[in-house]
């Protein structure tokens, strides 16, 4: 995944319950949210980024 830092995604999915996806071309990668399949208190920690690729002050970040 460490090759896609920095880019720009082509889209996402996101069911609270279910799954967390981060679309980019021809990869897809999925982070299951329910309970079954998570192994922590946290499984995605998602930050929002401007338009200068700097963290956004305005945007925050989520946990699930």
């Amino acid at each position: 995944m460490r090759c896609y830092i920095g880019r720009t995604g082509d889209g996402f999915e996101l069911d609270p319950e279910r799954i967390l996806a981060l679309d980019f071309g021809e990869h897809r990668f999925a982070v299951p949210l329910d309970s079954d399949n998570s192994r922590g208190p946290e499984s995605a920690h998602p930050i929002r980024v401007g338009e200068d690729g700097r963290t956004s002050p305005r945007g925050g970040f989520r946990i699930w």
